[in-house]
């Protein structure tokens, strides 16, 4: 699109989205990666009710995106046309107030992801090109990792639990998820970078917040994905390599979540498989309580945002006996499957569970491809790698926690900007 293909108001429709990416993307991270109150832990009722400050946060995003959305409509509608799975997921997670066993939550929360996932479109399409959006990322996350280093000296106290340091989220997995995207990030820009100190003393800096999180799933994928992402983006000497090199690792990565697809999602036989003990993690009875409630709605599932955090009465933990570590767990405490598969499914069914899989999966695949685009530069190549390694990271995270199409979630929120972003520069 050039500069005087479309206007608003007079201007060009490039200008608007390149003037309002700094706003948008400041927002949009902001919210995402920080919220509106971090340090704070939120009660049952709050969750269930949600705060009049992120109502306000999210309204202020979504109206600035609808304008940039607008001033780019063609270009949206080719990105969405390019995510169909993605889009269908999006359509069931709407009409599953049909279904819901509380239609009022889960049009709030149905409402909620809809202009969340609008905000993460305007931020892709504002940025124009993948090194802008890349670097935006990268800086982002310096700041943020900064922030939370910051609050954990500062306030010791409630940053840091015995079982390792939260930061200003509410627990360490998340702050460890944080932090293990944040490295992904970070080691493909400064491997792509002219001048690489600035890099490397962001990584040094996020790898220290990374380890003292203790959170050992996101410390593992984050070593590993930056070196699967390398090794087929910049790994192959010529094209033809590299694409052979995808092509076997998509088939791989495709054939193991085809498999981990056909029980279920069952993350109990998968860890038996591959460690030999699946009760290591201590989520196995979490797991086999959720697949037994999948199974009686398989299909749609309870609704959208229908199923946790639906109020202290209705908790699904309250219904059971007690005499497990489950079923003795206070009501509240527990509000995620801690697997984003069964999470999904619990909310929407499995059906749409497996598209939104394949929609992860197929965005993964196109980043690879576009690291190796005729004429790409080293820089372009490199964010694009970065973003088939947060995909893969996403992908595996998912199997011990619930971020996979969640409103809200810091990673899922990444996720959007990640499968929506340009494949060039728009000039």
């Amino acid at each position: 699109m050039s500069n005087s293909s479309a206007t608003v108001g007079g201007a060009p429709a490039l200008t608007v989205a390149r003037d309002a990416f700094p706003w948008i993307a400041t927002l949009y991270f902001g919210y995402s990666f920080v919220g509106t109150h971090p340090l704070a832990d939120v009660s049952v009722g709050e969750r269930v009710e949600g705060s009049p400050i992120d109502r306000l946060v999210v309204l202020a995003m979504f109206a600035l995106s609808l304008g940039i959305v607008w001033s780019h409509r063609r270009e949206a509608l080719r990105r969405l046309i390019a995510n169909p799975l993605f889009v269908a997921v999006s359509a069931i997670i709407g009409a599953s107030i049909l279904w819901s066993d509380f239609p009022d939550l889960t049009f709030r929360r149905a409402l909620l992801y809809l202009m969340l996932t609008t905000s993460g479109l305007a931020v892709a399409l504002a940025a124009r090109d993948p090194k802008r959006l890349h670097f935006a990322l990268f800086a982002a996350f310096v700041a943020v990792i900064g922030f939370n280093l910051l609050a954990t000296a500062v306030s010791p106290g409630v940053a840091i639990t015995d079982i390792g340091v939260r930061g200003i989220y509410t627990q360490k997995n998340v702050a460890g998820s944080i932090a293990m995207v944040a490295f992904i990030v970070g080691a493909f820009w400064t491997a792509a970078a002219r001048k690489r100190t600035f890099g490397l003393l962001a990584l040094a800096m996020i790898f220290a917040f990374l380890v003292i999180t203790k959170s050992k799933t996101s410390l593992a994928l984050a070593l590993l994905a930056p070196l699967v992402g390398a090794g087929i983006a910049f790994g192959s000497s010529g094209r033809r390599a590299a694409l052979i090199a995808i092509a076997g690792f998509l088939v791989a990565l495709g054939l193991g979540f085809a498999g981990f697809a056909a029980t279920g999602f069952d993350t109990t036989r998968a860890l038996d498989a591959t460690v030999g003990d699946s009760s290591f993690t201590g989520r196995d009875e979490l797991w086999a309580y959720a697949h037994r409630e999948i199974d009686k709605r398989p299909w749609g599932g309870h609704g959208y945002g229908a199923f946790w955090d639906v109020g202290l009465a209705n908790d699904p933990i309250a219904k059971l006996e007690p005499g497990t570590w489950l079923g003795d767990s206070e009501v509240g405490i527990i509000n995620q499957a801690h697997n984003g598969y069964l999470d999904l499914s619990l909310n929407v069914g499995r059906p749409a569970t497996y598209l939104a899989t394949l929609a992860i999966m197929f965005a993964l695949l196109r980043a690879l491809f576009r690291a190796h685009q005729p004429g790409a530069d080293r820089q372009t190549r490199a964010a694009h790698a970065a973003f088939a390694g947060l995909l893969f990271a996403f992908l595996i995270h998912n199997t011990t926690e619930a971020t996979l199409f969640l409103r809200g979630a810091p990673l899922w929120s990444l996720m959007v900007v990640v499968m929506l972003a340009p494949s060039r520069a728009n000039s």
